[in-house]
């Protein structure tokens, strides 16, 4: 199950993309202004980075002011340029730094794990990517992704002894049954290698439970086989759909 948060960024995500702004988004939800502005203002940015075209006529005519600059007698040459032109440098350097340090940002959330500080720009990406993908199938794949990520994590934070993370283990499920949920719109052939490779998301799920289960807290222990019991269940509705008759054409 999604946070609210999760959920109305979803929603938000889609209204901004048919044109609303992000004042008018907030104006519904006071009450999570603060959490939400600066998700939407990042979400906002990714979608309206130009992806432009070198113009052959622009980079000639470019070339053409910068040999101006550079006395007729001496060779072009863009170290001389550059020396000439301290600022335009520092503009370029910048333009590089900004460049790469919003790369690293999202490199390194994808380590990132619950609670550290770069964990909501790992999850804004996902929603992101998984906003950005049209097909079914896309959406599916992602979903398993991103199941396998949920689960990874819950593996990684949990300690012998201490509470389990239950959004965590809510979120790696949740993942799954979308994935499965998604798979009811694609065709026979790539809707049964779909329910195979969910099957096998499931498995691996059942596996991680069981093998936590004994060193869990006896309060948590409820938690452990509800989620079991939920990868049961999601085991019989894969089954009973690739037993069943084809109905699509």
């Amino acid at each position: 199950m999604k946070s609210k948060i999760d959920e109305l960024l979803d929603i938000l995500l889609i209204e901004i993309k048919e044109g609303k702004s992000i004042e008018d988004c907030l104006e519904a939800y006071p009450e999570y202004c603060e959490e939400l502005k600066p998700l939407l203002s990042l979400a906002k940015e990714i979608q309206d980075l130009p992806k432009p075209e070198p113009d052959g006529a622009v980079v000639e005519e470019t070339v053409r002011k910068v040999r101006t600059v550079v006395q007729p007698q001496q060779r072009f040459s863009l170290g001389r340029v550059f020396a000439l032109k301290p600022t335009f440098v520092r503009a370029i350097a910048i333009a590089i730094l900004l460049i790469v340090v919003g790369w690293t940002t999202v490199s390194l959330s994808a380590k990132s794990l619950p609670g550290d500080v770069l964990y909501p720009v790992k999850r804004l990406c996902e929603q992101i990517q998984y906003f950005l993908t049209v097909s079914p199938e896309g959406k599916t794949e992602l979903h398993l992704i991103f199941a396998d990520r949920r689960s990874t994590e819950f593996i990684i934070t949990f300690r012998e002894g201490e509470q389990i993370n239950k959004e965590l283990l809510l979120a790696m499920l949740d993942e799954k049954n979308l994935a499965l949920k998604c798979s009811e719109s694609l065709l026979d052939e790539s809707c049964l290698k779909m329910l195979e490779k969910i099957r096998t998301c499931n498995c691996d799920q059942v596996e991680i439970l069981e093998h936590i289960k004994p060193l869990v807290i006896d309060s948590d222990t409820m938690f452990i086989n509800e989620a079991i019991m939920s990868c049961t269940e999601c085991e019989c509705c894969i089954e009973r759909r690739l037993n069943q008759p084809s109905t699509k054409q």
